[in-house]
Parts: C-alpha cells; sequence; structure tokens
C-alpha cells in the first residue's frame, strides 16, 4: 500500500469518526439534559466533516483540503469546546494529543508544522484564559460531569483505538508485502533467486543431497519481446511459471524464476521420470508460443546433487548440460 493512499485511507477513517464522535455527543448531552448550547460545537463538528467528506470525494484529496480542516478544528472547535465544556476539568487534554497523534501523520511539511504550532498555542491560549477568567467558564455539577465522562472516555478510547488498528492492518499489510518482494518474484510468483539460493545452500548444509537440480532456459525469447513487446514477453514468463507450478509444485519441490528468462528447480522425485515431465512442459509451452514466434524454444540440464560439494558445483553441472543441449540443437 503506497503512503499517499494510506494517508487519505486514514484521513477518510478519522473524518467518520467525528462524525461518530459528534452524534453520540449530541446524543448524549440530550439524555443527560445538558443546555443545547453545549452541542453546538458537536453540531459545527459534525458539518465540518460531512463537508469535508463531500468535497474531498467530489474534488479529490489535497493537503490544503486536509490543512484547512485541521485548522478550524484546532483554531476554533478544541478552543470554543475546552470553555464550553467546563475548562480544565474537560477531557480536551485527550483530544489535544489524539489531535497531535493524526496530525504528525496525515500532514507533511509546513502544514504539520504548522497546525503542531496552532494545537500548542491553543491549548496554552485555553488555560491561560481559564486561569484568568475563570467565571467565564462555566461549572458543570458532578452528576452530570459523571455521566459526560462515561460518554466521552469511551469515544476517546475507541476513537485511539481506531487510529492504532488502522495503523497495524496497515504495517501488516506493508510488511507482508515486503515479504513476498523479498522472498517471491514478483512477475510469476515463484521464488525468487537470492530465496532459492539460500534454500539451495540449507539443503546441502542439511547433508540431504538426494534431489536433483533442474535448469530450464528460453531459448530466443528475445524475438518475442522484439517482435510482440516486453508486455507478451512477460505474459510467456507467467505462462511458464504457471506451467512449471502445476507439474511440479508438490509441497517438496522448489521453483524459481532465477533471472530474466531461466529459471530453476529442485526437484525430489524420480530421477527416470523427471525427464518425461520436462518434455511435457515443454511441449506445452510452445504450443503457447507458437503462434508468437515459432523459433521460441525451451532448454533445460538436470544435475543431480549426490557427489557434489556446494551449490556452484550442481549450478554448474546443470549448466553445462543445458548447453550443451543448446548446442545440440543449432547443429542439427
Amino acid at each position: 500500500m503506497k503512503e499517499t493512499n494510506l494517508k487519505q485511507g486514514f484521513y477518510l477513517v478519522l473524518l467518520k469518526a467525528m462524525i461518530l464522535l459528534s452524534a453520540f455527543s449530541i446524543i448524549g448531552n440530550l439524555a443527560v439534559g445538558y443546555p443545547l448550547s453545549l452541542n453546538i460545537k458537536w453540531i459545527f463538528l459534525l458539518v465540518l466533516a460531512v463537508c469535508s467528506i463531500l468535497y474531498e470525494r467530489h474534488r479529490g484529496f489535497s493537503d490544503r483540503s486536509k490543512f484547512l480542516f485541521f485548522l478550524v478544528l484546532t483554531g476554533i472547535v478544541l478552543p470554543f469546546g475546552f470553555i464550553d465544556a467546563g475548562g480544565s476539568n474537560s477531557f480536551t487534554i485527550a483530544y489535544v494529543f489524539f489531535l497531535l497523534i493524526v496530525a504528525s501523520y496525515i500532514l507533511d511539511g509546513w502544514y504539520r508544522n504548522t497546525i503542531i504550532a496552532v494545537i500548542i498555542l491553543a491549548f496554552i491560549g485555553v488555560h491561560t484564559y481559564a486561569h484568568y477568567f475563570p467565571e467565564r467558564i462555566p461549572i458543570l455539577d458532578p452528576g452530570s460531569f459523571f455521566v459526560d465522562q462515561l460518554i466521552q472516555v469511551p469515544i476517546v478510547l475507541f476513537l485511539s483505538f481506531l487510529v492504532v488498528r488502522y495503523f497495524a492492518d496497515a504495517y501488516y499489510q506493508t510488511n507482508r508485502r515486503l515479504m513476498q518482494l523479498a522472498h517471491f518474484d514478483e512477475l510469476t510468483g515463484l521464488l525468487n533467486r537470492r530465496n532459492f539460493n539460500d534454500i539451495l545452500q540449507k539443503q546441502f548444509e542439511s547433508g540431504n543431497h538426494n534431489g536433483h537440480l533442474i535448469m530450464l532456459d528460453v531459448d530466443n525469447f528475445k524475438m518475442i519481446n522484439d517482435k510482440e513487446g516486453h508486455l507478451a514477453g512477460d505474459d510467456g514468463l507467467k505462462r511458464l511459471g504457471a506451467i512449471l507450478r502445476r507439474y511440479f509444485d508438490n509441497g517438496k519441490n522448489m521453483i524459481s524464476r532465477w533471472g530474466g528468462d531461466e529459471f530453476i528447480i529442485i526437484y525430489f522425485g524420480e530421477s527416470g521420470h523427471v525427464e518425461t515431465v520436462l518434455e511435457q512442459v515443454k511441449a506445452e509451452f510452445k504450443d503457447y508460443v507458437k503462434n508468437i514466434e515459432p523459433k521460441v524454444d525451451l532448454s533445460f540440464g538436470i544435475a543431480p546433487l549426490q557427489g557434489c560439494q556446494t551449490p556452484n558445483d550442481v549450478l554448474a553441472k546443470a549448466d553445462q548440460v543445458m548447453y550443451e543441449k543448446k548446442r545440440e540443437k543449432k547443429n542439427s
């Protein structure tokens, strides 16, 4: 997942959470019997969030619109809510920390620095105002304040949960994508060269030399790219990868796109049977490419792991067998 899409998705989740927060607070305040004036900030926030969603969907996401949203939120809604909800006895500090976390991620550059500065100045300003003009801060009765706690605290906790959950899901998806790219070939979905080399090295270290190494190469593959373009070439490689997976992917064999148009397999089946299977692979692949470029063929070389001391030994043997077959084709 791209970082831009991640930020846009998170911003959209934030706006929806603001709508839910406003709606629950309005309903809660009415249920408790607070004066209607206490809902002004929540109505304003509800309208602001709804308008922001409509704007983003109509005009598209932009840093300026997000900046204006946070500017109104921190410069108007937050101070007004602080004073209207009892000053220092309110839960404004929780919302301040929440906004600091969110703004630090969603915004970039001077937009982010400006909003963080506004949040800090607004926080200092409202506390200074409450200190010097305490008579202008409404005092809520203990019963109403307790009910307000029962409403506000769970909402703040739930919003915080949404933030953490969103980041956790995004981290999991990104980490999964990175693991996929680190271990598998993006085009074919087979093991990539680095992962295959690690597996082959561990195979030798384990002392299990019962398998065979198969090296395959597409002859005249460049003709497909030159004639039909690289997308057709990519389609050919994906088709060959799918054919190899269908014939060899039994949970034991290891199949890799080793690089370019070269594929390599650690095969643990019957040695006498493998050449027959490879000829079937070859025939099926040639049937696919014959209408694209009939000169395209498939060459392969097989070498037993037994008798080889290192991965390079068996790779060199399989490579030698494969290129001997290539020479035989050219001479025939």
